[in-house]
This record gives C-alpha cells, sequence and structure tokens, in this order.
C-alpha cells in the first residue's frame, strides 16, 4: 500500500497519501466535504484520499521533503495503537472489509499507470 518499490523517485498518482503533511485546492476539500469526523486520527488520511480520489487526482510529488518527527506513535504508545485499531476498523465499516471492488480497481489502475502489471 505504500507502494516501496517504486523508489518514490518521480510524480505519480497514488491511491492514498499519508497524512503527516497534505497540500490540496481548497474546492477539493469541498467537493468531498473534508475530512470524516468519525476518524479522530489514523485512517483519516486513507478515507480522505479515497474520497478525493474520486472527483480528482491524489499525486505523489517526491520534489518536496517532510518529516514527521513523532514517527510511527501507535507503534509505540498502547493509547495511539487503540486509536489505530479504531480508526481502521471504522474505515473498513466504512469501506468494506475483504470484498472492496473499487479498492481493488484503484490499485490496478495504479499499478498499470506504473507498469507494474500490464492491462
Amino acid at each position: 500500500y505504500e507502494l516501496h518499490f517504486t523508489g518514490y523517485d518521480k510524480v505519480m498518482e497514488v491511491p492514498s497519501l499519508s497524512g503527516c503533511f497534505m497540500f490540496m485546492r481548497v474546492d477539493v476539500l469541498k467537493k468531498v466535504n473534508g475530512f470524516d469526523e468519525r476518524f479522530f486520527m489514523y485512517a483519516e488520511d486513507l478515507d480522505l484520499c479515497r474520497r478525493i480520489g474520486e472527483v480528482s487526482k491524489t499525486m505523489y510529488y517526491p520534489v518536496v521533503s517532510i518529516y514527521h518527527e513523532y514517527e510511527k506513535g501507535s507503534y509505540k504508545n498502547k493509547k495511539l495503537l487503540k486509536y489505530h485499531i479504531c480508526s481502521v476498523i471504522k474505515y473498513f465499516n466504512k469501506w468494506g472489509w475483504i470484498f472492496d471492488k473499487k479498492r481493488t480497481l484503484k490499485n490496478k489502475e495504479c499499478l498499470e499507470k506504473l507498469n507494474l502489471i500490464s492491462k
């Protein structure tokens, strides 16, 4: 899901981006009704990117670097882990657990554009 194998060295359209730093047009954010308030933290970025991807593009832009100091806090703190698990459960309850045709198609489309699978 993080596309590590791409090398992160080119501009590319991706299904989701990290929420630690996002830059977007206000009209697109308004079109998707902003963040879903059910997500306190964790998975809010997945949900937002998914909804933006339905009306616009979610682009990875490697020319700029952002450093997020807290670095995977839910891996180190039980309270944050609980928030993380609860958010992911909310995400899958909203979008589907196993059979998520839209996500499968979006991921396939992404890999095709990156020439990682054939059409």
